[in-house]
């Protein structure tokens, strides 16, 4: 009798071996395989973030979940849902699945897009998800309005760090034909559906960081916030209501970084004249000075104007300003009640060095605790590039430099991609690069190296000087230092910061 050789059979450890090196479609192929396999998939289908971008893969989901349930639950940890409105058939199946898997699941990241679209889809919904995700560490939510904020109120996870889009606040309708008339939608003021601090109320003490576009947390005059969240570290607020300070200040006490960008249309509807703004800010002080301030903020990103509003009353040591708005009003009054050690312009045009505005900024006593300055200088963001004459410019700036009286650090970073031809000259030149203009042909042959000592030779006080420059069609992007480098100063010292590149 002929004998035949045995089969060879890969043992479990093996076979577990390459299912964790395998790709999606393969693991799903090998769990169709074996028992064993069927039962190891899962903890490999699911170590990265789930994605569901309609309603079929959500429900598939939900099936492959339940299947070995409560086993899988385990195994899903990061979750992000971009649906929108699903049927009624799904918003059941949601809802089944997450108050029934709700004890077992362990999703510690969420990001869902389209929030509100999304649980506008049942009634019931925004309870289901509350009661289901229970320990989400890490949660970024979009479109939030009325239904979605349910959600947040009421979810049982302790954030550490949230990221929240409000919809924006209506534009308010122009004037109608009666003003006495009384319109139908005046009891649905949904201010509260785009406040991050009642929203979160259930964090208060696990909360670091919290990044909110929209937010509205306006209140009635003379009735303050009992929710706080003292282990947040780090504030964003984009696309921002006019700024209350004291409501930032009393929540948020111990921040350190606070990064705050006003909405264009909120800054519109303050009015053009100085006068508003100063009455803004002044109000914001009173407010400080009878409800609370921060003591410990160590760091403020912004525009001029934004900064000018929050009128914080305490130091910062560092203050990083958008431009391209400048003033010298606002910039002296922001100085002088923050006494940064460290201040940063980003994204000026180089008109800032024209009629000599820079010299006339940087000159007087509010600028003396400043030890650190740096700047990016965008050549043509205003100005055409035709119009831009970059020896001036680079003559101010030094003569600048002069005049600043405690400073020992300063770095610049000349910024050329507003330099680059535009449509036009890029359709004449087809199939050639379109010549260089003035400004890049000077900024070509820039020798870094030789600024940098023509700046430490106007200012020899300067210990470290920083130039680099980006973004040239003609030439790759450089750095150059001179005098003391980073390892000259105590680790996190502002004089350190210009010298980063």
């Amino acid at each position: 009798m002929e004998k035949t050789a045995p089969r060879t059979a890969l043992n479990n450890d093996v076979l577990f071996n390459i299912l964790a090196v395998s790709d999606t479609l393969t693991i799903c192929r090998l769990m169709a395989t074996s028992r064993q396999l069927y039962h190891e998939g899962p903890k490999h289908l699911l170590k990265n973030t789930i994605v569901l971008r309609n309603e079929d893969k959500l429900v598939s989901f939900l099936a492959f979940m339940a299947a070995e349930a409560p086993y899988r639950f385990q195994f899903l940890h990061s979750l992000h849902i971009d649906i929108g409105h699903i049927s009624e058939a799904g918003t059941i199946a949601v809802e089944y699945f997450f108050i029934g898997a709700g004890p077992f699941l362990k999703i510690g990241r969420l990001t869902l897009d389209r929030a509100e679209e999304f649980f506008e889809s049942g009634t019931g919904l925004p309870g289901a998800f509350a009661l289901g995700l229970g320990t989400v560490e890490h949660m970024k939510v979009s479109e939030i309005g009325r239904r979605a904020s349910i959600f947040l109120e009421h979810s049982r996870s302790r954030l550490v760090s949230a990221d929240l889009t409000m919809i924006p606040r209506p534009i308010p309708d122009e004037p109608e034909d009666d003003p006495d008339e009384e319109r139908e939608d005046d009891d649905t003021d949904d201010s509260r559906f785009r406040n991050p601090i009642l929203q979160l109320r259930n964090s208060q003490e696990t909360l670091q960081t919290l990044k909110c576009r929209w937010c509205d947390t306006d209140c009635d005059i003379g009735v303050m916030y009992e929710q706080t969240y003292p282990r947040v570290r780090d504030l964003t607020l984009a696309a921002n209501e006019l700024p209350y300070t004291t409501h930032y200040a009393r929540a948020f006490p111990n921040i350190e970084t606070l990064t705050i960008r006003t909405a264009p249309r909120e800054i519109d509807e303050l009015g053009a004249a100085m006068d508003d703004f100063v009455e803004h800010r002044y109000m914001n002080k009173i407010d400080q000075l009878q409800n609370g301030k921060w003591e410990g903020l160590r760091s403020v990103h912004g525009t001029l104007i934004d900064l000018f509003l929050l009128g914080a009353l305490c130091p910062v040591e560092r203050v990083h300003i958008n431009g391209p708005h400048m003033d010298k009003r606002m910039f002296r009054s922001v100085l002088t009640t923050a006494r940064p050690a460290y201040v940063n312009f980003q994204a000026f045009d180089v008109d800032l060095f024209y009629e000599q505005d820079f010299t006339h900024l940087v000159r007087g006593r509010w600028l003396e605790p400043v030890r650190a300055f740096e700047i990016t200088v965008f050549f043509a963001g205003i100005l055409a590039p035709e119009d831009v004459d970059v020896p001036k410019a680079l003559d101010i700036l030094v003569e600048g430099i002069k005049q600043m009286p405690s400073l020992v650090s300063f770095g610049v970073t000349l910024c050329c991609y507003g330099l680059h031809p535009g449509v036009e000259d890029v359709l004449t030149h087809l199939g050639t690069r379109a010549p260089l203009c003035p400004a890049e042909e000077y900024l070509r042959d820039l020798d870094l190296d030789a600024f940098a000592l023509r700046v430490r030779e106007a200012a020899p006080r300067l210990r470290s000087v920083g130039v680099s420059l980006v973004g040239h069609r003609a030439r790759p992007g450089a750095f150059t230092t001179l005098g003391e480098g980073p390892e000259a100063y105590v680790p996190g010292a502002v004089e350190a910061l210009p010298l980063r590149h």
